[in-house]
């Protein structure tokens, strides 16, 4: 059986994004909601991960993005909630590992509710064929 542990920490960023509805691409802010779940099995308590010290390592994470310029913090001209998505389950992906647990989504949602998420494939299952 597979069980899921899901933690939420919101952070603050600075952007300017190539987009027909931002004019001239004008630095902007934005406050996300980064969500993250993690799956596995349970462990001799019972769960799968403690939900404070999943938080704690989500914060841990968070805090090199935290009131900073996403451009820079991504590498990119054109940072996305996506990218953003990927780079914070790279940094959680050695804490899963340690448990025995994997990534199974990391979710970006702004204050607005508009999400982007950014979740592994595991072994091809869950491949889409997207071309």
């Amino acid at each position: 059986m597979v069980y899921g542990v899901c933690v939420a920490k919101w952070v603050s960023v600075a952007l300017r994004v190539s987009s027909p509805y931002i004019p001239g691409g004008a630095l902007h802010g934005h406050d996300y909601k980064v969500r993250v779940c993690v799956e596995g099995g349970l462990g001799g308590d019972n769960k799968v991960v403690d939900h404070l010290e999943l938080l704690a390592q989500l914060e841990k994470c968070l805090r090199s993005i935290n009131y900073r310029y996403l451009n820079e913090v991504l590498g990119t001209q054109n940072p996305t909630a996506e990218l953003l998505a990927k780079k914070i389950a790279d940094c959680l992906s050695g804490y899963a590992a340690t448990r025995n647990t994997r990534i199974a989504l990391v979710e970006v949602c702004t204050a607005s509710e508009l999400c982007s998420y950014y979740r592994a494939v595991v072994d091809n299952v869950d491949a889409p064929h997207y071309k």
